[in-house]
């Protein structure tokens, strides 16, 4: 939690987050500086657990229905676009950061924190090894992706690049489940 209160607490304006789940999130926009907040989450069941606490939003909020990778907003919408543990479980990341760069505008903050492959090679054998479990046993989230770079490659000024950080939440499984923080500009 101490983790996504820093994401968001940096978030501002018209801000849309991609991936909302059940409303983790939610407490930590400030009001002081978010104008409007719209979530997006795919999943039908994650809608329902958030409905609870959308009315006690400390923001203006709207949920709408639908996936990071077809977002049905204008282009240069929204001043911040936040994604918390999120791009490491979508089908097609580089679709959903074009999507992204697409409705964040020019010099806009994309906010991410994501599981990454290790930058050890040892643990990303065993990243690779366990993916597939993973993908099963955490609805979809991969352990094995460099989200940071490709937030860069898409586009985005990432600079300094983040870096990874063992979450002991995780457990004896922390080591295989590196983190990253950051906010890309909209270059």
């Amino acid at each position: 939690m101490r983790r996504r209160q820093a994401l968001v607490g940096q978030a501002a304006g018209d801000v849309l987050e991609i991936g909302f789940g059940s409303g983790a999130t939610l407490p930590f926009y400030d009001p002081a500086k978010v104008t409007s907040l719209t979530v997006v989450e795919p999943s039908e069941g994650m809608n329902r657990r958030a409905a609870a606490h959308l009315a006690s939003a400390p923001v203006p909020i709207k949920s709408v229905p639908g996936a990071g990778e077809r977002l049905n907003f204008a282009d240069a919408r929204f001043d911040t676009v936040v994604c918390c543990l999120t791009l490491c479980s979508v089908q097609d990341v580089g679709q959903v950061l074009a999507e992204v760069k697409r409705v964040l505008k020019p010099g806009g903050a994309f906010l991410f924190m994501e599981h990454v492959l290790s930058d050890d090679p040892e643990r990303q054998r065993w990243q690779q090894r366990l993916n597939p479990v993973q993908r099963v046993v955490g609805v979809g989230c991969n352990l094995n992706r460099a989200s940071a770079e490709m937030v860069k490659a898409a586009g985005f000024r990432l600079d300094p690049m983040p870096v990874q950080e063992e979450e002991r939440a995780f457990g004896a499984l922390k080591t295989l489940t590196p983190l990253v923080m950051g906010c890309a500009i909209n270059a």
